[in-house]
């Protein structure tokens, strides 16, 4: 029955993006036959605009918080002035808080970039198991997933954001670390801990699991090397977050 459920017939590109969310398997086996991902697309990029935009005011705040104090430690051994040190701070401090409030538009492209850097590792993966999958059907299945990874995860974002209110916030790593995550089992971790920790948060997790299964499914890779690359991905992610902590 249940391989007769997999090789059930292809669904419309929306439908295939929708069932991701509540019937993985079957979207899956539609992917592998039709790999479709204009909706996914689509859908991943307006609900990560649509967070990212709600979210901008307490990262603005954050922004705002954190900089001067990172600045000032930057800057403390340089031969600048006084002056000059506090209008430098000042410039740096009004660049971010500005990127922040745009920053919703930058995921149009970002979407997009992640999906064809996380395609090339897997068709690196499929090479290397022997899998049958090709570029088209990566790409197809990294869009979809990006429903979860980046349109769900951050409408809830928004949501937690929203109800806790901007001020609550005095730095973008803590932001990131609403989300339930394994920031949980060390509590007061901040910087590049909380970054990476963060980036272990159970919608990241949810789409490792469903790369793991799309993997067997639209690629035909053995399962415990289809799970070895979600998390292998899973992890690369949370270190480039911590990378990108100062």
């Amino acid at each position: 029955m249940e391989s007769r459920e997999i090789a059930a017939p292809t669904r419309s590109g929306l439908q295939v993006a929708l069932d991701v969310i509540i019937a993985p398997k079957a979207a899956f086996a539609s992917l592998r036959e039709v790999p479709t991902w204009g909706w996914a697309l689509l859908i991943a990029v307006v609900l990560t605009g649509i967070g990212s935009y709600f979210c901008s005011p307490a990262f603005t705040h954050a922004f705002a918080t954190e900089m001067p104090a990172k600045m000032a430690k930057q800057l403390a051994n340089s031969t600048l002035t006084a002056e000059q040190r506090e209008k430098q701070i000042a410039a740096v401090t009004a660049m971010t808080q500005t990127g922040a409030k745009f920053g919703f538009l930058f995921v149009m492209i970002l979407v997009p970039i992640v999906a064809l850097i996380q395609s090339v590792i897997l068709l690196i993966a499929n090479a290397i198991t022997k899998g049958d999958g090709t570029f088209k059907k990566f790409w197809a299945l990294s869009l979809n997933i990006a429903v979860v990874g980046y349109g769900l995860s951050s409408i809830a974002l928004m949501i937690i954001v929203l109800i806790r209110g901007p001020e609550s916030y005095n730095s973008s790593a803590a932001i990131a670390g609403s989300i339930p995550s394994f920031a949980i089992l060390v509590p007061g971790a901040e910087g590049k801990l909380l970054a990476f920790l963060s980036g272990l948060n159970v919608f990241y997790i949810w789409a490792t699991v469903l790369f793991a299964l799309g993997l067997t499914i639209v690629a035909r890779i053995p399962r415990t090397a289809a799970i070895v690359t979600a998390v292998i991905m899973l992890l690369g992610g949370a270190g480039m977050a911590a990378l990108g902590q100062q």
